[in-house]
């Protein structure tokens, strides 16, 4: 079957060059992107826009990405969203940490070219859409407490924030 629509990516990275560097790649490859500077508005877009795929820095600006990572796969409706981690870390404890909290697939920013990226990108959500085989992305979500999707500073009091 077809892909009717534009596949959904939410693109959370804080460095303004990088963000707009791949958001301009993955639009002129089809994507419909929404950047995010930070974890909060990184996750707010997750939640509104139901992503096929989510790009995720490690060191933001508000909380760790890896409590993004852990916070999104704590949500029934993003288990199995591919979480592709692109970031400057290389430390193997990091790569190890990352994969555990569930993402798919680690990138040291500047290793892997666009195309690399995209083939990459291409073959987890084909994976995961197999995999799912639910109802189609195009289908009206369940009735939903929009209050409820905001994501709030208080949802992650049991997080440490990084300190500036």
């Amino acid at each position: 079957m077809a892909l009717t629509r534009k596949l959904i990516m939410v693109l959370v990275e804080d460095s303004d060059t990088i963000r707009h560097y791949y958001s301009k790649v993955f639009e002129n490859s089809g994507f419909e992107v929404f950047p995010a500077p930070t974890g909060f508005e990184g996750i707010n877009h997750i939640y509104e826009h139901n992503p096929d795929i989510i790009l995720l820095d490690l060191v933001l600006p508000d909380i760790q990405g890896l409590d993004v990572l852990k916070k999104i796969r704590a949500d029934e409706r993003f288990k199995t969203t591919p979480v592709i981690v692109l970031t400057s870390l290389r430390e193997m404890t990091i790569v190890q940490k990352a994969i555990q909290s569930g993402a798919n697939y680690y990138s040291v920013k500047g290793s892997d070219s666009p195309e690399k990226m995209l083939q990459m990108i291409y073959k987890l959500i084909k994976k995961n859409m197999q995999d799912t085989k639910g109802p189609e992305k195009d289908e009206a979500p369940a009735e939903t407490d929009n209050e409820d999707q905001t994501i709030q500073e208080s949802d992650f009091e049991d997080i440490e924030f990084l300190k500036s």
